[in-house]
C-alpha cells in the first residue's frame, strides 16, 4: 500500500473523531426535575395520554403504534400496584364513564366533541389526582453517506522465535517457539449509508385539578442501526422506574 493511501486513511478517521455529531454516534441526555418538598404519596391514580410536537415526522400508523406503547407502558401490573400506583388511559377512562353514565362516551367524540372534552375532563378531575404527559419531541432516522476509505486496524501475527536461556548453574538452553506479535493493518472499506435513529421525549406529571407541574423528565437518545420503537419502548420503561422511585421516595 502506498504512503499516500495511508496518509487519507489516517486523515479520515481524524475527521470522524473531530465530528462526533456528524458521526451518529450513541448519544444520550437524561435530565430531570421534581418540586422539591412535595408529598407525591399523594398521588395514586394518574391519567396518561400521549402527545406530538410540533415538526414530529412519525405518520399516523406509527403514532398509533407509540400511543398503544405508552398506554401499554403504564397499564395495570403489580410492580406498579405496590407501589400505591395506578393508570387511566383515555380509552379506560371513556369506558368507565360510559358505565356510569349510561351514556356511550366515545360517539360524543365526533357527535358533540365539546361536550366529550368537558366529560373527560370532569372524569379526570374526579379520578385521577395526576396526569402524566408524555409528548415525543423527535422520531426519525438521519442519513450520512462515508465515502469510501481507508482504516486502520489492530491483529496479531505468528513469529518464530528463538533464545537462549541461561539457568542459576549457568548452563544454556535453546528455546524455539512460536509467539503472536501485534501489528496494525489496513483494509479498504466500501463507500456506505450510516443510519442515525433519533427519539426523544418530554414528560412531565402535572397536578389535578391545579394544573401544576409537579416533575419532568426529558430523555434524547441518538443510535446508529437502532430501531426507533425499541428505543422508545427502553425510554418509556426507564419512566416508569423513574416515576416509581419519585413516588416512592418523594
Amino acid at each position: 500500500m502506498k504512503q499516500w493511501q495511508v496518509c487519507l486513511g489516517i486523515l479520515f478517521l481524524l475527521l470522524l473523531c473531530v465530528l462526533p455529531q456528524a458521526t451518529g454516534q450513541a448519544q444520550e441526555r437524561k435530565d430531570e426535575w421534581k418540586k422539591a418538598g412535595y408529598s407525591f404519596a399523594a398521588i395514586k391514580s394518574v391519567f396518561v395520554e400521549t402527545e406530538f410536537a410540533e415538526g414530529v415526522t412519525a405518520d399516523d400508523l406509527e403514532r398509533r403504534i407509540l400511543q398503544d406503547k405508552v398506554e401499554t407502558t403504564f397499564s395495570r401490573n403489580l410492580d406498579y400496584a405496590k407501589s400505591n400506583l395506578s393508570f387511566l388511559t383515555e380509552k379506560e377512562l371513556v369506558k368507565r364513564l360510559s358505565d356510569s353514565r349510561g351514556e356511550d362516551v366515545a360517539a360524543l367524540a365526533k357527535t358533540d366533541p365539546e361536550r366529550y372534552k368537558k366529560i373527560i375532563t370532569d372524569g379526570k378531575n374526579l379520578y385521577c389526582q395526576g396526569l402524566l404527559r408524555v409528548k415525543f419531541t423527535r422520531y426519525e432516522d438521519t442519513v450520512r453517506h462515508i465515502p469510501a476509505h481507508i482504516e486502520t486496524y489492530q491483529t496479531t501475527q505468528k513469529v518464530y522465535s528463538s533464545k537462549v536461556i541461561t539457568d542459576s548453574a549457568g548452563k544454556q538452553t535453546t528455546i524455539e517457539e512460536w509467539i503472536d506479535v501485534p501489528v496494525t493493518e489496513y483494509r479498504n472499506v466500501e463507500a456506505y449509508d450510516e443510519i442515525t435513529s433519533h427519539v426523544a421525549m418530554d414528560v412531565s406529571l402535572v397536578e389535578i385539578p391545579t394544573d401544576e407541574v409537579l416533575w419532568e423528565m426529558l430523555d434524547s437518545r441518538d443510535a446508529v442501526d437502532k430501531d426507533k420503537q425499541g428505543m422508545s419502548a427502553r425510554i418509556l420503561s426507564r419512566i416508569g422506574e423513574r416515576f416509581k422511585n419519585i413516588k416512592k421516595n418523594g
